[in-house]
């Protein structure tokens, strides 16, 4: 005799069991709990006694797969990992290809527990276990103890009968269109971090604004938007990528463009203080990774500026602090990122670069006049101008948002 919640009807389960829809002479229901019940059935002719026999017992010996969800639950990989085959295959169906050995499941289980936050645990609603080592699980996603909408799927598991690790897993989450991978993850750890830390919709609320008004309005900036493709931009681009870091005119070079200095001095002057960004790459390690890597945001912003800078912003993980700061080792930090970023000519080859693109914007090429004669051409040139009138949107934004990641920064 049996008490649960929910029960399979007998008649339906008697059917199956006789017309051999479960293929062999057992097989398993789903049950509402973690501590799970196994049921043996037996077909008509397969053992002594008529008709159709079940035994069931309540087990509360923890499997396999809830060893492996309660060691993810933890962020506790190397136990996780321990809970799969050294040839095991996964099949997540989120992702395009199944993730194949002990390895790639490595990667799989830090890429994901990258995008979540800690508060995220997977919740077993169901578990049914068969005699032939298949295990099915039906969970949801819970967030500080709030199950997530749109975050529940079901999964399926065999067990190698010779070690009991999980030989292989298949990953049914709630269907989408299309297979977003990461991106999914990407998005839902976003959105939790505004829940958790609602300053961080500073950013992005400001990111939506200036995508708008710089790629995408017309009337609010002078000029034609990002859309209609005027030749006169792509060519004022071009010269002024030319003429990057003032390099090409200081060498009079023969190629270097005759470009307004004005408008030079702006735009290398906010390269220069983009490049400055890279003096926190130390934000970026493997014990604090990101949703934004450090390091694309700040090539990025080599090219698209704030439109880069803001997402980092609001999506970058705090560091986690104690009453000391956070103690941070250099091997802590990727080679590259403490090369760069710890440097100490960084601030004065930066700073110098900005300094000399101020200084080049006043008194470079005296074809242009005097100063009253180049600041008025220069006003009437970015009355006109969507590219040089958006350098000055992110020279103010970066003025504002520059002291965003100092606060970490001196604790670290």
């Amino acid at each position: 005799e049996m008490h649960r919640r929910r029960t399979t009807p007998l008649p339906l389960l008697a059917a199956a069991a006789a017309s051999g829809l479960y293929g062999g002479t057992s097989a398993f229901i789903p049950s509402p709990v973690v501590h799970n019940y196994r049921f043996s059935i037996r077909r008509p002719g397969r053992g002594p006694g008529q008709g159709v026999v079940l035994s069931a017992g309540p087990d509360t010996r923890p499997t396999v797969v809830e060893k492996y969800f309660d060691a993810f639950n933890s962020r506790d990989f190397e136990a996780a990992l321990a809970c799969f085959s050294e040839d095991v295959s996964y099949d997540d169906a989120q992702y395009p290809d199944p993730f194949e050995g002990r390895d790639a499941m490595r990667a799989h289980l830090s890429r994901v527990a990258a995008r979540i936050p800690d508060s995220f645990e997977f919740v077993v609603d169901d578990i049914a276990v068969g005699p032939d080592g298949k295990i099915g699980t039906r969970w949801h996603v819970e967030s500080g103890g709030n199950a997530l909408p749109f975050a529940r799927g079901c999964s399926f598991y065999t067990v190698d009968a010779s070690t009991g690790l999980i030989a292989s897993g298949f990953d049914v989450p709630e269907p989408a269109v299309i297979k977003p991978g990461d991106s999914g993850l990407t998005l839902l750890a976003a959105a939790t971090k505004v829940i958790e830390e609602p300053v961080r919709a500073i950013p992005w609320l400001t990111w939506g604004v200036y995508v708008y008004v710089v790629f995408f309005s017309n009337g609010i900036l002078p000029g034609a938007d990002a859309t209609q493709l005027e030749m006169r931009t792509w060519e004022e681009v071009r010269d002024l990528s030319i003429n990057f870091f003032l390099v090409s005119p200081l060498l009079h070079l023969p190629f270097s463009p005759v470009v307004h200095p004005g408008l030079e001095g702006i735009f290398n002057l906010l390269l220069s203080w983009a490049g400055m960004f890279a003096g926190f790459l130390s934000d970026e390690r493997e014990d604090k990774p990101n949703i934004f890597p450090m390091t694309t945001a700040v090539i990025g912003m080599q090219f698209l500026t704030s439109a880069f800078l803001l997402p980092y912003l609001a999506t970058r993980t705090s560091e986690d602090l104690g009453e000391d700061g956070a103690l941070v080792y250099v091997e802590d930090v990727p080679p590259l990122h403490n090369l760069i970023g710890e440097s100490r000519l960084l601030g004065p080859l930066l700073g110098g670069v900005g300094t000399v693109s101020i200084i080049w914007g006043f008194l470079a090429r005296p074809e242009f006049g005097s100063i009253p004669e180049r600041y008025a051409s220069l006003i009437d040139l970015l009355s006109v101008d969507r590219v040089g009138s958006s350098f000055v949107v992110d020279l103010v934004l970066f003025g504002i948002f520059q002291g965003w990641m100092v606060d970490d920064d001196l604790r670290r």
